[in-house]
């Protein structure tokens, strides 16, 4: 699931009106928060709006921040909100009767910020930037629409600068003087929804009790932001103290004392303000649980316990990466790694290989090699227009089981004949097709698949992840013929079972219908209580996507023996199954793949692709199971074919 944070990102380094000075690394500096919000943050690219140079008119900003941000259905309350302004700051002297009870004479200036076409004629009048005033009416209909978890940065500064002055600090300075807008035009550009409410005279921007948004300023009133070679040096400082903080556990008053700390941003005195400064930044939202992580146990002997087993795929020489937090987008740096030296069905021994600091006695486990046994094998294709991409990709992947793992933490190998490969990879300019090879479960169905703008080594990967889980079974089969899968069609308006059941012998042939509607039954007829764990696997996207597990904490089997589950029986958490065939497709499948154990189990490690987030996850504690007795596991698979009539 994707992290519940939108963005409104402006940088403007070059303005439209030729009495404006140019900046140098605004634009760098909105690409680069955009960067560290998708590839550090997990954010989808479509929840950012970002406004460059000449995209960043005053028109533009205020329908971006209403159809983007207030309007746009897809934004929750209480999801995080950023928005971002990297540009020049003013000033302009207050209209008459701006502030409530204010005398004329003495109203001061009041502080805009500047967009592209500022200072310039418009066919409605001059534009006078987009005022405090106006800001805060937009951010306070934001908060009363979707919540206050909103931080507003402004990298910019409104002091006027001072007349001595050299053209080098003018150039570099985040500032320009408003030479041509009037202060009616103030009132001309008002947004509507600040029209008509009372403004008392305050500190513009620098309003320390705002009760809807945090407030991250580049500079306190009266001094300079700046840029450098580094670009601003209060993103910059932003950015860097961001990559080198837990932010799941840091607040937002403690991120600005970190920043002033290691950037000597003292002579610029940023500011954070706002009632909820010491709030976690973005209220944690994007920190969600990381599913990939499992529970770890430090005994005195060193020998780190780890709660993954044989069931999730562990064997003799994998290896974990330690960890001090489970939390996803929080810097997490590594503490130690171990190599398991002991397997158990659900939970393993290893020793600790290096270390970078004394470890805990509970932390948290995350795979960095599988160890497969039997390698990955792989057959490449090039075609004329990408010679050179497949010799690079060649030259990734090793042609001896002994050689270097993937990036992926797999052992996988490159074959020349396409009868070895578990999957033949031909690689085009934009498009990538693949061929599976294996017989799991495939009959009739579609080996071929197309897939468009993905780099291949990626594609490999998660091709040797699906491969790994797919055909791994308990060869004890402890439970083969005590457990067994059904599959029905519900009818939608009584959610009643329709007709019988379609598997037989492992496979179900469905007639595709857009919007049917199914529902799984598990039988047990073992004298063992069992926790099932339910995940449909796409071999076309080689997605793994959790469908059913339970609470880890349960102390209550969810399969007694003798008993029998229904998943998808339209009950409170228990959703009907739905499919989807392309809309260019005549015929597809897919797996389900059911692991059981007589023990919860974290399996949510597994998933990937369009994976959901919601999967079962230990929360901030890590927990010990020590001195838990040997479980038994195995699991259970069927081929679920559909074909368009």
């Amino acid at each position: 699931m994707a992290a519940r944070l939108f963005a409104l990102i402006i940088g403007i380094d070059h303005y439209q009106s030729g009495g404006i000075w140019d900046l140098n690394s605004c634009v760098a500096d909105a690409k680069r928060l955009r960067r560290f919000l998708i590839e550090d943050l997990n954010i989808p690219r479509d929840q950012i709006c970002l406004l460059l140079d000449h995209q960043a008119t005053k028109q533009a900003i205020e329908d971006s921040f209403m159809t983007h941000l207030v309007n746009n259905a897809a934004v929750d309350r209480g999801d995080a909100i950023v928005i971002y302004f990297a540009g020049h700051g003013s000033v302009i002297p207050a209209p008459k009767d701006w502030f409530q009870g204010v005398a004329y004479s003495v109203t001061g200036n009041v502080e805009v910020l500047c967009p592209y076409d500022h200072d310039t004629k418009q066919l409605r009048g001059r534009i006078a930037g987009i005022s405090d005033r106006s800001m805060h009416a937009l951010i306070r209909e934001l908060a009363q629409a979707k919540g206050d978890n909103i931080t507003f940065i402004a990298d910019c500064c409104f002091s006027p600068l001072e007349t001595r002055e050299n053209a080098l600090d003018r150039s570099t300075t985040r500032w320009t003087p408003t030479t041509k807008a009037k202060p009616d035009d103030l009132y001309a550009g008002l947004w509507p929804g600040a029209r008509g409410k009372l403004h008392t005279k305050g500190l513009g921007f620098y309003t320390a009790h705002l009760d809807t948004h945090v407030f991250l300023a580049a500079c306190s009133p009266g001094y300079k932001a700046v840029e450098g070679k580094t670009g601003g040096r209060f993103t910059h400082a932003l950015l860097e103290v961001a990559a080198e903080v837990s932010l799941h556990r840091t607040s937002y008053s403690l991120l600005l004392d970190r920043m002033l700390q290691i950037s000597g941003l003292d002579d610029q005195r940023p500011l954070c303000l706002g009632k909820q400064k010491n709030r976690v930044v973005f209220d944690g939202i994007p920190f969600i649980i990381d599913v990939r992580y499992v529970p770890v146990s430090i005994g005195d002997n060193t020998s780190p316990r780890i709660e993954v087993g044989t069931i999730q795929g562990i064997v003799e020489g994998s290896e974990f990466s330690l960890h001090i937090h489970n939390h996803r987008a929080s810097r997490n740096s590594p503490i130690a790694v171990v190599v398991v030296s002991e397997v158990h069905p659900t939970w393993c021994i290893g020793r600790i290989k290096s270390s970078t600091q004394s470890n805990p006695k509970t932390c948290w486990a995350r795979i960095t090699r599988w160890n497969n046994r039997r390698p990955f094998r792989v057959h490449l294709k090039a075609t004329l227009t990408s010679l050179w991409r497949v010799w690079k990709l060649r030259h990734s992947i090793s042609t001896k089981a002994s050689g270097p793992q993937s990036s992926g933490g797999l052992n996988i190998i490159r074959v020349k004949d396409a009868r070895q490969a578990d999957i033949s990879m031909t690689v085009g300019r934009r498009i990538l097709t693949l061929e599976r090879h294996d017989d799991e479960g495939v009959f009739n169905a579609r080996r071929v698949v197309r897939v468009e703008r993905r780099e291949p080594l990626n594609v490999i990967n998660d091709a040797a992840r699906f491969h790994l889980h797919l055909h791994r079974r308990n060869p004890e089969k402890p439970l083969d013929g005590w457990v067994s899968m059904e599959l029905f069609r519900l009818d939608p308006p009584s959610w009643t079972r329709i007709h019988e059941n379609l598997l037989r012998d492992g496979r179900a042939t469905i007639s595709y219908e857009k919007g049917a509607i199914f529902t799984v039954i598990l039988r047990n007829t073992s004298d063992m209580d069992l926790w099932p764990y339910l995940f449909y696997m796409d071999p076309t996207s080689f997605g793994i996507t959790k469908i059913y597990d339970p609470e880890l904490s349960s102390q209550v089997p969810p399969l007694p023996r003798h008993a029998h589950l229904d998943i998808g029986s339209g009950q409170p958490g228990s959703e009907a199954l739905s499919f989807a065939l392309s809309e260019h497709a005549d015929l597809d499948f897919g797996f389900l793949k059911l692991f059981l154990a007589t023990k919860p189990v974290p399996l949510g490690m597994i998933e990937q692709g369009n994976a959901s987030d919601a999967t079962r996850a230990f929360e901030n504690e890590a927990v010990s199971m020590s001195g838990t007795p040997d479980q038994i596991w195995d699991t259970l698979s069927v081929c679920v074919q559909f074909i368009r009539s």
